[in-house]
């Protein structure tokens, strides 16, 4: 079951593993992220990242779309990372709506607006987002769980 889809440049790092883990209730997170997934370096090194009790998987964003079918019937609480909004849009338009999608930290870029202290959105970002919003999801901006939740939906 999908507990939680998070947008975070990071992937895994100390927030996603000790605060967002234990307050889902997850037991597994897959990665999707195609650099990632087609980088030895950054395999290995998110493969030593993971807690020993923790179940991770990490695929390309065509091999996840492959995956759908298993993925919607994953019984574990599961969530999903993405590196980017690119590859989030690609996967749910496959993938089918889901309630919210947490966007904890994307870079600033040349022509990037910024919607918060770690949320910086191009312009095909922001429609891409936008059609995300459009499909009843709700888009929200938390870097950790005891933070507040800003709706990115009507700042799009």
């Amino acid at each position: 079951m999908i507990k939680l889809v998070r947008i975070d440049h990071r992937l895994m790092h100390g927030q996603v593993m000790f605060s967002w883990t234990k307050a889902e209730g997850i037991e597994r997170i897959i990665v999707i992220d195609t650099a990632t997934a087609e980088d030895d370096f950054k395999r290995m090194s998110l493969k030593l990242a993971k807690p020993q009790d923790m179940k991770v998987s990490l695929f390309s964003v065509d091999q996840a779309i492959e995956l759908i079918p298993k993925i919607k019937k994953l019984k574990e609480n599961t969530m999903l990372i993405f590196g980017n909004v690119t590859e989030t849009y690609k996967f749910i338009k496959a993938f089918g709506a889901v309630p919210e999608i947490n966007y904890g930290g994307i870079l600033d870029r040349p022509g990037a607006k910024r919607f918060s202290n770690a949320i910086y959105l191009t312009d095909d970002e922001v429609e891409k987002s936008r059609e995300l919003a459009n499909m009843g999801i709700t888009l929200y901006m938390q870097q950790v769980p005891t933070s507040n939740k800003d709706i990115l939906n009507d700042k799009l």
